[in-house]
């Protein structure tokens, strides 16, 4: 129907684990990935692979990820979620940590075996960082069955994407769930009701992404 938010990817280690880049996460490594099942769970451990790093996988949720990452349970956290991460700041708050960017090679060569785009941690999101750090990203749309009617998804798409102002009064993701963004899904074809919206306010739909 219509795309929402970016889900970044992004790797934390303490700054005592003299972890400063991706090539230097030791073979063996303890790495929590998030909740058994979620996107980050799905997709780091894949892409982590991918860049060639060797791990034991471990599951749980972010705050508790990062209590065993401070206290050396674990050796790193490979977060998907929003930025800034909760589990994140407060770690800032208690010790010296690392937050590890991708280098170019590494980023181009995820974006290039997965659906995710790069995504840049602004600076001013965790006091650690003293420049823009380089991540990728994972794009999160609204989902329709195909079986619902054209004008039902029309309206609920109009109802959307018509009301930006009031969407972010509800939640701040709401500043990139914008009609403009429409071709950041390259892969999964749009609802009739929603091919229609986008086609009113000027957007043209490629053949290949139109519901056949």
């Amino acid at each position: 129907m219509f795309p929402m938010y970016e889900t970044p990817f992004s790797v934390t280690v303490l700054s005592s684990s003299g972890i400063k880049s991706i090539k230097d996460i030791p073979p063996g490594s303890k790495i929590g990935f998030g909740p058994a099942g979620s996107t980050s769970d799905t997709y780091f451990p894949k892409m982590l692979e991918t860049l060639g790093v060797k791990f034991e996988r471990r599951n749980g949720g972010w705050s508790d990820l990062g209590g065993q990452l401070q206290d050396g349970l674990i050796d790193v956290v490979a977060f998907a979620a929003g930025v800034p991460i909760p589990a994140v700041t407060q770690l800032e708050v208690q010790t010296e940590i690392n937050i590890l960017e991708f280098t170019e090679a590494e980023q181009k060569k995820i974006m290039d075996a997965y659906p995710v785009s790069a995504f840049p941690i602004k600076a001013s999101t965790y006091k650690t960082l003293k420049k823009d750090a380089r991540a990728v990203s994972m794009w999160n749309y609204a989902i329709a069955n195909c079986d619902l009617p054209e004008s039902f998804v029309y309206e609920a798409t109009k109802a959307v994407l018509d009301n930006n102002e009031k969407m972010l009064t509800i939640h701040k993701g709401a500043r990139t769930t914008l009609a403009q963004n429409w071709d950041k899904n390259t892969f999964i074809p749009f609802h009739p009701g929603a091919a229609k919206y986008y086609e009113e306010k000027g957007f043209k739909i490629p053949a290949h992404l139109k519901l056949k």
